[in-house]
């Protein structure tokens, strides 16, 4: 596997600004042996005309676009999908996930496959974001990405995180199910390969834009004192006990316990 197909997978709903950028990062690499496929999920503005504009050129021909006309109400069911279906349509041995308002830098996919090369027995790749504002202004943040005994990781966002692809589809559908709406793509796959596995690997390098949205979804996580935040967190633990149910010191936190309490005074009030 010296120089395998990279999949690029691309989900979008409503990012007619942003969804080009997103797919020219993924196909102008210095790595050629590329493809993107697109998911669109019923989106209602111009992001498909901008898509569909973009296939026709030769440029572009190893754009593939996949159209979904029913989309749920549960965001993050929405996303799960989207990827489980681009991944059966993909070729390549290593996937790569891209949301359509983030991009890569130039030397992203070469990077992620130089690693793939040298690590023969590893599944996933993380590597750093870079904060890209609306201004304009971007920012390297020093967070310490890292394993945590008993609890889940700490990692980048989904646009961060690669994959061989090779039983990739098995563990997607292991991590997903009805029981928990604030727990997306991301979190899953890391905490799953992170506790399951034993695997995090993390390029010591920003090779992705992550874009900062003010109307982002994610946006209303951030405040500490928010019923939202604390739901995601007990949803968080609950998801780490299924996938690790042999391990009783997910229980005996103080951690865990405040969680519980705090959710459920929330869910009251």
């Amino acid at each position: 596997m010296r120089k395998p197909l990279v999949s690029v997978l691309i989900n979008n709903f409503n990012k007619e600004n942003f969804c080009e950028k997103a797919v020219r990062s993924a196909l102008d690499q210095d790595y050629s042996k590329t493809e993107v496929i697109f998911y669109d999920d019923n989106s209602s503005d111009l992001s498909l005309n901008k898509i569909d504009f973009l296939k026709k050129k030769k440029k572009y021909k190893k754009l593939k676009v996949i159209k979904n006309k029913n989309r749920g109400i549960i965001s993050s069911y929405n996303q799960i999908k989207g990827i489980i279906r681009s991944l059966k349509k993909s070729k390549g041995q290593i996937i790569c996930l891209l949301d359509s308002d983030d991009w890569f830098k130039k030397n992203k996919i070469k990077e992620v496959v130089n690693f793939f090369n040298k690590n023969k027995d590893q599944d996933i790749l993380f590597d750093k974001p870079i904060l890209f504002f609306g201004s304009g202004e971007t920012k390297k943040i020093s967070v310490q990405y890292e394993t945590r005994n008993n609890k889940w990781p700490k990692f980048p966002p989904t646009s961060c995180i690669s994959f061989r692809k090779k039983n990739l589809e098995s563990i997607i559908k292991k991590v997903f199910n009805n029981d928990y709406p604030d727990l997306w793509i991301d979190f899953r796959l890391a905490s799953f390969f992170a506790i399951k596995k034993k695997q995090f690997n993390l390029l010591n390098t920003h090779l992705t834009f992550y874009r900062q949205l003010e109307n982002s979804f994610d946006k209303k996580y951030n405040r500490f004192l928010n019923g939202a935040w604390w739901r995601r967190r007990s949803q968080a633990f609950d998801f780490i006990n299924q996938i690790d149910k042999k391990n009783i010191k997910n229980y005996e936190t103080f951690d865990y316990y405040i969680t519980r309490i705090i959710s459920k005074l929330f869910s009251i009030f």
